[in-house]
């Protein structure tokens, strides 16, 4: 680069007269402008590197880095343990040479220990939704048995209400035909005539049997002179 400035410069002091002059400044500027273009560089991306190799990887474009813990503000030691999270200014701009690029960084520590707080969150979430789907599956379950047990015993109900009822109607026809179908039942047979006899009251009150009421086993109009239907009465 010093170079080139001096032969720019030496080729303008070379010139003579007022045109010589003018071509001398534009080529100056012409080199001056080329200078800031060659110290300007693209930011490479080094987003998920370890601070020691983004480290050096920006020191080998003449940029410097400024790295800080942004997860828990410790002090950084060894730069192979950290990761880089964050970048300033972000990969692809323009910059020029010593301008410095700013770090933020998360030790291998802190991964580990968010990457297992996830992961065992994500179990418990799976594990409880696990839970959840089976407990919904059992309540579903005895929800369908209780229904099927309760239409099994109205339908039982039913059932039995229709056997009950048609027994009743055959035991009624049964009972209606049997009734038709009975003999009359025959008249009541006349009494016997009584074969016991007396042949006055006194062998009435001697036999215990005075007084005689009509209808009675030795009543006799004989015995009952008054006729009021008590014989031996006097």
């Amino acid at each position: 680069m010093k170079k080139t400035l001096s032969l720019v410069l030496l080729s303008g002091l070379m010139l003579t007269g007022c045109g010589g002059q003018q071509a001398a400044v534009q080529q100056a500027e012409t080199a001056t402008a080329v200078a800031v273009v060659e110290e300007a560089v693209t930011l490479p991306d080094v987003m998920g590197l370890t601070l020691d190799k983004a480290t050096d990887q920006l020191k080998s474009l003449g940029l410097d880095v400024e790295a800080v813990d942004t997860a828990e503000g410790k002090t950084i030691v060894m730069k192979k343990n950290w990761q880089v999270t964050s970048q300033d200014p972000t990969g692809g701009a323009s910059v020029s040479k010593g301008s410095t690029v700013k770090l933020g960084v998360t030790s291998f520590d802190k991964l580990a220990a968010d990457k297992a707080a996830a992961e065992k969150a994500a179990a418990e979430k799976a594990a409880a939704e696990q839970a959840a789907a089976a407990q919904a599956a059992a309540e579903k379950a005895a929800a369908d048995k209780a229904a099927a047990d309760q239409a099994a015993a109205a339908q039982l109900a039913a059932e039995q209400a229709v056997a009950r009822q048609a027994a009743e109607a055959v035991a009624a026809q049964a009972a209606q035909q049997a009734a038709q179908q009975a003999p009359a039942a025959p008249a009541p047979a006349a009494p016997a005539p009584s074969s016991v006899q007396y042949a006055n009251c006194t062998a009435a009150r001697a036999a215990g049997a005075a007084p005689i009421y009509a209808g009675t086993p030795g009543y006799g109009k004989h015995l009952d002179r008054d006729g009021d239907g008590i014989g031996c009465d006097k």
